[in-house]
């Protein structure tokens, strides 16, 4: 499978595969450092998380797509380093109409090989991606669901980003 080098580089994920170890993700009950990688959704909510949880440090590219994140070298090049428990993953919606969902389950295998647990944040019940969360529901990871908060004059970021991440947070209390 030919997938960009990106988080996949940053994260060893060519050495864990190379190597035949395996990690398994960090369990509930335990310590959380939390992650927050995405678009501009992780840009919005990093500020508002970072109020809500101990331990936390986030990324976020304002049009990122699961694509570009995978091809971007630099993306994530902190997460080893931080080794968070959980990652919260907020990409998708640049997706486009048709995502790909090899790109998903690359991300996930990638986070899961630095023991990382995802969750995956759905994009807001307003904004208009059904194969999006199509792609989400299919990789068999936590998910946040989407949230109702009320969206801005553009029908895509939220007017407010402080109740999403306390929603969000809330469901980082169940994980």
């Amino acid at each position: 499978m030919a997938v960009g080098g990106g988080i996949l580089g940053a994260l060893g994920v060519g050495f864990l595969l190379a190597s035949g170890r395996s990690s398994s993700p960090a369990k509930p009950g335990a310590p959380q450092r939390v992650a927050l990688i995405g678009d501009s959704y992780a840009v919005g909510l990093g500020p508002e998380l970072t109020k809500l949880l101990p331990t936390f440090r986030f990324e976020g590219h304002v049009g990122a797509s699961t694509a570009s994140w995978l091809s971007c070298a630099a993306c994530g090049a902190w997460l080893p380093t931080f080794k968070p428990t959980i990652v919260l993953v907020s990409l998708g919606v640049n997706d486009g109409p048709a995502p790909n969902g090899a790109n998903y389950h690359a991300i996930v295998q990638a986070l899961h090989g630095i023991g990382a647990r995802v969750v995956w944040i759905e994009p807001p019940a307003g904004v208009n991606a059904p194969a999006v969360r199509g792609a989400i529901a299919a990789l068999g990871v936590a998910t946040v669901p989407a949230t109702n908060t009320p969206l801005g004059p553009d029908g895509l970021h939220p007017q407010s980003y402080g109740q999403w991440a306390a929603q969000i947070a809330q469901v980082i209390a169940t994980v």
